[in-house]
């Protein structure tokens, strides 16, 4: 009796202990409350900053110490959500992503560290480390690319092209971005896509394609409207007014900087001065220039040097608006200030300006040299930008924009830098003169060679087409033989190893007479695909007809390739073919053979349908070697 209740006892011991195990594994695997904050900070941004706070506090109390995968989700959305509206602040953001990436330092390459360094370089950018940021972007591209992480791929992909586009490298922006459009709606990331999108818009108008960045813009913003998203369709309100301002539509440009301004006063001031910025500048094209000189001058006392890239705009419409005034020392003085902060950002567009404003304050002050070689600067600084898009620019780009009107841009600047030249100095005549030549040879050389590489491109395409099967992708008959060729000249040359397995479909005809030819097609597709998985490097495999296939495998022993030809029969027996049709099930037969001095390659062919026969005698689904 004494010995069951003892039993009874240690039942319900070890009942109880087993439940809190299970409680705390239940506890640990699953939480679908913080599964919903995760998915929202990936697929999604909060709509502001307090939403952001609140919802990492209670990811924080509800995720297990012991949960270590949500454990590095919530790093990774703390270290992306950090404040960054002062320069103690942005240091304190870089040194979280630092402390955190030295302590998964062993796990690099991986999704969190990748996702580490871009959260990272979003703050070393608003602190104007250009290169270091461009850098580390680079190398966390490649990674992604390496662990086949295709979200944090766009991600690079999209703050590279972010960056380029401020630098003015337009051509390496759009190629950046386009990229990561791509792959954003491939993943049905509808708010990232959007996000994107915006920055793509950005990038058409810095390119001088206000027009078509409009139209995107206006998209998103009744988007935006539609889901409620304020704070977005807020942002795309300040670059809609910012193609308004660019197509000369400033009152209405006006108007939008103003509600944009309203909004964010209380939320971001910072964001808000910078949109007086805006505004100031249009009341500047509007004549307006002491209105717009007392709302910079009010905006100075937000605007500090730590925020380089609105501070550098700051100062060079400030130097404008002094120009107006004729107030040229102090024109000149803001305009130091804002050429110091362009150079840190390395913002080429900016930097244009600088040059120019600087040639008309001369040219107000009647100090005609020093005129003069500032609008030269201006001119090279433009020039080099137009160079860069011109020879960067792939075909896919270049069905994008309207090369004409790029064209005549190049030719007006060059028509206003000859009449430049004249007003500035007479006995400087020959010089203009001998740079306007060497500019229109230059915009020429830039044509032909732009031509020359679409000459090139089509060649290339059109004998990839010549030597790849329609249907599968890889190498035709012609392609294959040719390849053949070339190994066993190489492998008599060289003493050399040299082998090939010759396979085809088994009952093909019946897939075909049964399933129907579309069927077969994709039957056909799937065997070149996991050939094409099961080779290596430097391996070569093609269609030679209908049904038969052949791989080439230099430097092949006649072991190792049994060995592949083994390989590929496994994989292909082992496909899901019910995913083409629900009754479909495929194999394939092999002949192998080796070269063992044949004096050409019809006699080793021979010898590999003689052993694809045999494979096929032998009940099919086998490999035979002659």
């Amino acid at each position: 009796m004494f010995i069951k209740q003892c039993l009874v006892t240690f039942l319900i011991i070890a009942s109880y202990i087993s439940s809190i195990f299970f409680c705390l594994s239940v506890n640990a695997n699953e939480n679908k409350r913080a599964d919903v904050i995760i998915a929202l900070f990936k697929t999604n941004k909060p709509a502001s900053p307090e939403q952001a706070d609140s919802l990492l506090q209670e990811l924080k109390s509800t995720i297990a110490s012991n949960d270590f995968l949500r454990q590095k989700e919530y790093i990774r959305a703390k270290c992306w959500n950090q404040k960054a509206e002062t320069n103690e602040q942005i240091i304190s953001a870089i040194s979280y992503a630092n402390e955190q990436l030295d302590i998964f330092s062993q796990y690099t390459p991986s999704k969190i560290t990748i996702d580490l360094t871009l959260c990272k370089t979003s703050y070393q950018r608003l602190l104007g480390q250009v290169e270091t940021t461009l850098k580390d972007l680079t190398t966390a591209i490649n990674q992604a690319y390496t662990i086949e992480a295709q979200l944090l791929v766009a991600h690079g992909h999209s703050q590279r092209g972010t960056l380029h586009s401020y630098q003015g490298n337009y051509s390496a922006s759009l190629e950046d971005l386009l990229t990561a459009q791509n792959h954003y709606e491939s993943l049905k990331l509808t708010y990232w896509a959007n996000i994107n999108l915006g920055e793509l818009a950005t990038s058409y108008r810095r390119f001088g394609d206000a027009r078509t960045a409009l139209k995107y813009q206006l998209q998103l913003e009744e988007i935006y409207i539609k889901e409620g998203k304020i704070f977005e369709a807020n942002g795309i309100n300040i670059q809609i007014a910012s193609s308004l301002e660019q197509l000369n539509k400033l009152d209405e440009a006006n108007t939008r900087y103003q509600v944009s301004q309203q909004f964010l006063l209380n939320k971001q001031p910072v964001i808000a001065a910078d949109m007086s910025i805006n505004i100031a500048n249009n009341l500047i094209t509007l004549g307006q220039y002491d209105k717009a000189l007392t709302i910079l001058q009010q905006a100075e006392s937000t605007i500090t040097p730590e925020f380089n890239a609105p501070y550098s705009f700051l100062q060079l419409y400030l130097a404008n608006a002094q120009l107006k005034l004729n107030n040229y020392p102090a024109s000149l003085h803001a305009l130091q200030n804002a050429e110091a902060a362009f150079l840190i950002d390395k913002n080429q567009r900016g930097l244009s300006k600088v040059h120019l404003l600087r040639s008309n304050i001369h040219e107000a002050n009647k100090s005609w040299k020093s005129a003069y070689f500032a609008l030269r600067n201006h001119l090279h600084v433009h020039l080099a930008q137009d160079k860069s898009v011109l020879t960067k620019l792939n075909a896919e780009l270049q069905t994008r924009f309207d090369t004409d009107r790029i064209k005549h841009e190049n030719t007006l600047l060059v028509q206003h830098a000859k009449d430049k030249e004249i007003q500035l100095n007479m006995l400087q005549r020959n010089k203009s003169m001998q740079f306007i030549i060497i500019t229109l040879v230059g915009i020429i050389l830039i044509l032909v060679s732009i031509f020359a590489y679409k000459q090139m491109h089509h060649k290339h395409q059109f004998k990839k087409l010549a030597f790849t099967d329609e249907l599968t992708k890889i190498a035709n008959r012609r392609e294959t033989y040719f390849q053949a060729e070339k190994c066993l000249t190489y492998s008599k040359k060289n003493q050399t190893p040299f082998s090939l397995i010759f396979f085809d479909a088994d009952y093909f005809k019946l897939v075909n007479d049964e399933l129907g030819h579309n069927i077969g097609d994709q039957v056909l597709i799937c065997l070149a695909n996991i050939a094409s998985n099961v080779i290596r490097k430097g391996d070569v495999v093609g269609r030679v007809g209908g049904e038969e296939f052949i791989i080439l495998l230099p430097d092949t022993d006649i072991d190792t390739a049994l060995s592949i030809a083994n390989r590929l029969l496994t994989n292909i027996e082992q496909y899901e073919w019910s995913i083409i049709s629900n009754d479909l099930t495929q194999t394939v037969s092999a002949g192998v053979v080796s070269y063992q001095g044949e004096n050409d390659l019809s006699e080793l062919l021979f010898k590999a349908d003689k052993a694809l026969y045999e494979a096929k005698a032998a009940g099919r689904n086998h490999i035979k070697t002659f």
